[in-house]
């Protein structure tokens, strides 16, 4: 008599998936990051991408005990996202064993490895981890402990007094430096604090930590900021500028359109954009006729940020440079050259209310309303933007997420 034995399975699930799980988390929250102020990424497109995210969470959690056996090699790795994608699930299976082997891995994570653990920490239940976050901000390395502040910070456990917190803003490491700010700006102004040291960490010459001493000081509303950014955009800092164009009154902005005028592409049409005011939007409609194929069309998408009417016309492939490689002569990039009769149109039906409005994006007048309509077709920078002109009046709206 022949016999079969039964199959017997190793797993429950299908190993391979899981690996494929933990890819596409790693590649989301990579996307993630570079959305969360992008101009073109709206607030569903943005809703879309977190849930894609937790749906490759929970096709990872179907591992169950496996799970860190699985993710090992991406929790030890050298790559930030993986790292995070290993760390979160981890941290959001609840599990105490778990949670261990993503401490110890914190522990042992340098440069922007570290990161990702900063990422995981603060977006996933900290039940688990505080008590090692707080040890590691006490008697950690400088990296460690702005990590953990950041990670504490999210979770509204961190003591705006903490002696090592102030000490972490200007620390001679940028990368550290830049955490301990981010982490600071997940407080809220705490009466009897002592005041922060914006004046000193403004002259850091790293544009991670202007970024973040600047975020501060906007979302805590600080009067001085709109001189600051102003005099920052004008020795031509890329920071400073963005926040000037965000925050520019309307008394200034044909300055502000003079001096984004002077900059290069793409950054010219992009400021003016982000402007949205109706000196911007001559100003870019006057730079659709330049003879520059490459002028003309960041202006025509500059353009159709802030009025929400497309001008697409003729497709133009670019001269490839004489020390270009032979793909790029046989595939040379293209540009689409703005309609100007359509151009012309739009403004002799619009252009008087446009002149009339405040701050324009995707045609809606975001001067000191968001409809709801509004926050469903701008993108995630115009929306953080409108708050934070609101900020500087004493309004607290909304915040974009410190991770």
């Amino acid at each position: 008599m022949v016999a079969i034995a039964p199959l017997v399975r190793r797993y429950r699930f299908i190993p391979e998936r899981i690996t494929l799980h933990a890819e596409e988390l790693a590649y989301l929250w990579q996307r993630r990051r570079a959305s969360l102020r992008a101009p073109d990424i709206t607030l569903p497109d943005f809703t879309y991408l977190q849930e894609r995210i937790e749906a490759h969470l929970q096709g990872l959690l179907v591992a169950g005990d496996e799970l860190a056996t699985m993710l090992d090699g991406f929790l030890h790795g050298d790559q930030r996202d993986e790292a995070f994608a290993a760390a979160w699930a981890l941290l959001r299976s609840e599990q105490p064993d778990a949670a261990r082997k993503v401490l110890e891995a914190f522990a042992a994570a340098r440069g922007p490895v570290l990161d990702g653990f900063a990422d995981a920490l603060a977006t996933a239940p900290a039940t688990h981890t505080a008590p090692t976050l707080q040890a590691a901000l006490a008697h950690g390395s400088p990296a460690h402990a702005a990590a953990a502040a950041l990670a504490l910070g999210c979770h509204r456990q961190l003591d705006a007094r903490s002696p090592r917190l102030a000490g972490l803003l200007l620390d001679a490491s940028p990368a550290v430096a830049a955490a301990a700010w981010r982490a600071q700006r997940a407080l809220d102004s705490t009466p009897g604090t002592a005041p922060l040291p914006f004046a000193e960490a403004l002259r850091e010459p790293s544009p991670a930590v202007r970024q973040a001493v600047l975020d501060v000081a906007v979302w805590r509303g600080e009067p001085w900021v709109l001189d600051v950014v102003r005099q920052l955009a004008a020795e031509g800092d890329e920071i400073g500028l963005g926040w000037y164009a965000a925050l520019c009154p309307a008394d200034e902005q044909d300055a502000a359109v003079a001096l984004f005028a002077g900059r290069p592409l793409p950054q010219r049409t992009a400021l003016a954009a982000r402007l949205g005011r109706p000196a911007a939007i001559r100003a870019v409609f006057d730079w659709m006729a330049d003879p520059d194929p490459i002028l003309a069309a960041a202006a025509a998408e500059a353009w159709e940020r802030m009025t929400g009417l497309s001008v697409e016309g003729e497709r133009k492939a670019l001269p490839a440079a004489a020390s270009a490689d032979p793909l790029e002569h046989d595939f040379p990039a293209v540009v689409f050259l703005p309609d100007l009769a359509k151009a012309r149109q739009h403004w002799a039906t619009h252009g008087e209310r446009w002149l009339a409005g405040g701050c324009w994006c995707r045609g809606f007048d975001l001067q000191s309303t968001m409809t709801s309509e509004a926050q469903h077709c701008i993108g995630l920078q115009a929306r953080w933007d409108f708050a934070a002109r609101a900020a500087q009046i004493g309004t607290r709206l909304l915040v974009p997420p410190v991770v």
